[in-house]
């Protein structure tokens, strides 16, 4: 496959990505402000994956280290404890913890995956870690199933072919 096709797919991804999130598809590198019309899947999602990495990393979650984790403040905390309860993605007594149910633990394995993919590929691109967090952090709750398989099987390629990734990585970085 010639680098040039290589490199107009990796185009159309993210030209693709911009369409989907509405941001402006010609300023791609202005870094346009993010509008999140599922602002409440975000929130929620952001919440499920903070609970199953403190879990992971601790052993238990309280309120306190979830508030410490999103910086938000210990009422809202309780507040979106109670929703994820009510919507069935967590247990939760009160003082004494709480934990995910199968499909709480679902969502948060998934978005988790999909902070993943998308980061690799974006720091393959020769991003820096910290722009390709930022950047994953707000693309990562909006990116379609499809787009993001085609984004792990293109970051597989680009990984198990390295001179095409070094090639599209001097294409983008051209000025």
């Amino acid at each position: 496959m010639k680098i040039s096709l290589i490199a107009e797919f990796a185009v159309i991804l993210i030209r693709k990505s911009f369409y989907q999130l509405g941001l402006p598809i010609s300023r791609m590198d202005a870094s346009p402000r993010l509008v999140q019309p599922k602002r409440d899947i975000s929130r929620l999602e952001d919440y499920l994956e903070a609970i199953y990495n403190l879990n992971t990393e601790k052993g238990f979650v309280s309120a306190a280290d979830i508030s410490d984790k999103l910086g938000v403040k210990p009422p809202t905390v309780s507040s979106m404890i109670a929703n994820l309860a009510k919507k069935g993605y967590l247990e939760h007594e009160k003082y004494r913890g709480m934990r995910l149910t199968a499909s709480g633990e679902k969502v948060a394995k998934s978005v988790i995956k999909r902070h993943q993919v998308i980061s690799e590929l974006i720091t393959m691109l020769g991003v820096d870690d910290q722009t390709a967090y930022v950047d994953t952090e707000g693309i990562e709750h909006h990116v379609h199933p499809t787009t993001l398989r085609r984004f792990e099987r293109l970051a597989d390629y680009l990984r198990e072919n390295p001179q095409t990734l070094k090639a599209i990585r001097e294409f983008v970085e051209e000025k």
